[in-house]
């Protein structure tokens, strides 16, 4: 099955989103690029997110909705609208609670194509223009350790988290660069990775998933770039009526899964326990600020 050319599947995964999904698709008809489509998987929402997007679906033909019964995930969400549109060139993962600046679209295009690119990203910044996490490393058993813990107290100069975002090296001045994973928040993918490397893994409900696809993009042989030269506002916390409990949850499987599946098992033997303790020293958090 032949994509078509330049067409661009946007694929936004709401759950409780009904702050700023209008500000998001607003942004993306603005940026007036001539082959889009905006596809809003929703994740059983129970406030008025559906309704704002139907609202602006009867004002706008290439707008659609998928809504699910009960809250699947994100990796699952996103696997449904690739599914569902399956003849695009171009997939854009991007979160509900953002919104593209000018030329943002045809900006990570022209990187992708320009660099072969199978994934790329562009920087994902606050309201003061500051990035806030736009592209990381693989994670390793530091970071595992002294990243992914509460076990990040304990060094002083944050070494793992700046490595993992990073941070130890400045591209200020480079346009564009590899990277080992985009963020799945604003991640383009083209068709040709999809086919090449499948979909998403449906066994992380939220977090690492991206990283996940990144690293079996990358071991296909496949290159994936960073811009800083496509950039959009990421605002942050309008995914989830229960946020804390559901991120918690995810988070915690996520990591154990990351590391059972990519990890060797001397490596897992030293980690899997530092999760386990550290799950302890959250829920006892939780309890005591009941």
């Amino acid at each position: 099955m032949t994509p078509r050319k330049n067409h661009i599947t946007i694929i936004i995964v709401t759950f409780n989103s009904v702050k700023q999904i209008k500000k998001c698709i607003d942004s993306i008809v603005k940026n007036e690029y001539k082959h889009t489509k905006i596809v809003v998987i929703d994740n059983n929402s129970s406030d008025n997110t559906l309704d704002i997007v139907k609202k602006l679906q009867k004002n706008s033909k290439i707008i659609s909705v998928i809504k699910n019964k009960q809250n699947v995930g994100f990796a699952k969400a996103v696997n449904q609208g690739i599914k569902n549109n399956i003849k695009s060139e171009y997939f854009l993962l991007l979160n509900p609670d953002t919104v593209l600046r000018n030329n943002s679209l045809i900006t990570l295009i022209n990187c992708s194509t320009k660099n072969k690119a199978g994934i790329t990203g562009g920087s994902t910044t606050d309201i003061q223009g500051k990035e806030n996490g736009s592209y990381y490393r693989f994670p390793n058993l530091g970071i595992g350790i002294f990243d992914f813990t509460n076990f990040r107290k304990l060094t002083k100069n944050d070494r793992w988290h700046k490595y993992f975002y990073y941070q130890d090296i400045t591209n200020k001045n480079i346009d564009e660069f590899p990277v080992d994973v985009v963020t799945g928040g604003y991640m383009l993918i083209n068709n040709k990775t999809v086919k090449k490397v499948g979909y998403f893994d449906e066994d992380y409900f939220m977090y690492l998933e991206d990283v996940d696809y990144c690293l079996r993009t990358k071991k296909a042989g496949i290159k994936i770039f960073h811009t800083n030269q496509s950039k959009i506002l990421h605002i942050g916390g309008a995914s989830s009526n229960n946020k804390d409990r559901i991120r918690h949850s995810s988070w915690l499987m996520s990591r154990k899964m990351y590391f059972l599946k990519h990890h060797s098992i001397i490596e897992n033997i030293l980690v899997q326990p530092i999760f386990i303790v550290d799950d302890l020293l959250i829920l006892f958090k939780i309890l005591i600020n009941k």
